[in-house]
């Protein structure tokens, strides 16, 4: 399952909270059955618009099943919280926007966790 066994936790763990099969789920997000099951089982890695689908059935953050849990040296952690504390500095010192509207700090967030998760699965597949 490599990098993906904390989101397909998450996401299985949703699912039974939630008293879903994987059957109701795939119906209530409109998507393949077998497809949801693969990923259940680490086979298939799911998309970013199939968790945002997920994410809305069960009104979590998208963030939430995406994160990855830390496995960083203490100063590593405390690097990127001394990034994450300044997200809100450097969207304003940079005027940083997409399409006319201002990033905010929680969108970027959001962006480095998904790059995060990119990167971590990029790794696996080289391995």
């Amino acid at each position: 399952m490599g990098g993906c066994y904390g989101l397909v936790n998450k996401i299985k763990e949703l699912r039974i909270k939630h008293g879903d099969t994987l059957k109701n789920l795939a119906q209530k997000i409109n998507y393949d059955y077998s497809y949801l099951s693969k990923i259940e089982r680490g086979m298939n890695t799911p998309s970013l618009p199939l968790l945002k689908k997920i994410a809305d059935v069960y009104e979590v953050d998208i963030t939430y099943l995406i994160k990855i849990e830390n496995k960083y040296t203490s100063a590593e952690q405390r690097f990127m919280h001394d990034i994450d504390t300044n997200l809100e500095d450097l969207a304003k010192k940079y005027n940083l926007s997409l399409d006319g509207q201002e990033i905010t700090p929680k969108e970027m967030e959001f962006m480095i966790e998904v790059i995060r998760k990119l990167r971590f699965t990029f790794q696996k597949d080289k391995d």
